[in-house]
């Protein structure tokens, strides 16, 4: 399954600007030097049709095609802002083992 490794720093700015909810997205990993997410793509492409947004699905379609993946979903999630991370954490929520 493609993640999309999302580091500490990334992680933080989404933080400081959507709170704690960012953190439900998928579990932070951390060593106490370095943070990073998993961030699996299936999660998001689940958020993006349920929010029924076909440009959307397009733009998380290309994503794993660039090498600033990591941005290019930080800035998809500040575009488009809590009604997609609320859809993603979800969606993540909803493929997690009980």
């Amino acid at each position: 399954m493609k993640a999309i490794v999302l580091p500490d720093d990334l992680l933080r700015q989404l933080e400081k600007r959507f709170g704690a909810v960012v953190r439900r997205m998928d579990p932070w990993n951390s060593d106490r030097t370095f943070g990073y997410s998993g961030f699996p793509m299936a999660v998001a492409e689940k958020a993006a049709e349920a929010l029924e947004n076909p440009e959307l699905m397009l733009a998380f379609f290309r994503l794993d095609r660039t090498p600033e993946e990591a941005v290019r979903l930080v800035e998809l999630l500040e575009a488009f802002g809590p009604p997609l991370i609320e859809r993603i954490v979800a969606a993540y929520r909803d493929r997690a083992p009980s």
